[in-house]
């Protein structure tokens, strides 16, 4: 299972890096200098930048928290955060007592790249080696410490083991946990930094 979910990863990961490096470009270059021109029509064209925004927004709301806290102490929530607090059925599903790594290939195949870098979060005392080999997986094609932050800040805070929801907004009634799982994001974080730094001695030598 473990490899299998590797691999898994790895196409996913060459998946975002193949939507990152998409050039939409219409100009091409050819090797006597000589500018080259492809004439493409206004939909052609029209096409080619709405799928180049939408791609690039969505990079963005992966690194992007599900909960951010102003200056002004308010709670500002994303689109998932806000489905955790308004619809309690799917709360109550997202949220197990344990979580396998059959859960987080379910989730991975799904598209739902955060929610899976959560349930590594809950297993990651219980198997560091392969949750950090899996998460950094990732840092080939967006910042993993950006995903792991996200998910961190978007699971974290409605977890019914942590807290209730109350006016639309959670009420931490175990900081313990919160905290716990706070230290473990920041450890992987921490071995995230790590890990390029050795990869960027590697390269250098």
């Amino acid at each position: 299972m473990k490899s299998i979910m590797l691999v898994e990863i790895k196409k996913i990961v060459l998946v975002i890096i193949c939507l990152i490096t998409f050039n939409f470009s219409i100009n091409a270059q050819e090797k006597n200098n000589d500018e080259k021109s492809i004439t493409i029509t206004a939909e052609q064209a029209q096409l080619l930048q709405k799928n180049e925004v939408a791609v690039k927004k969505w990079i963005e709301d992966l690194q992007k928290p599900g909960v951010i806290i102003t200056d002004g102490n308010q709670m500002v929530f994303n689109k998932e955060a806000l489905r955790l607090i308004n619809e309690p059925t799917y709360r109550n599903q997202v949220y197990k007592d344990t979580y396998t790594f059959v859960d987080i290939k379910e989730s991975l195949l799904k598209g739902e790249y955060i929610k899976a870098i959560w349930k590594m979060l809950i297993i990651y005392p219980t198997d560091k080696e392969s949750v950090l080999k899996y998460i950094y997986a990732f840092d080939k094609a967006i910042p993993s410490d950006k995903l792991v932050v996200n998910a961190f800040y978007t699971y974290a805070f409605f977890d019914p083991k942590i807290t209730t929801i109350e006016n639309g907004k959670p009420n931490i009634y175990r900081p313990d946990i919160f905290e716990d799982y706070l230290r473990r994001t920041k450890e992987i974080v921490s071995y995230i930094s790590y890990f390029r730094e050795q990869e960027d001695k590697t390269t250098k030598n």
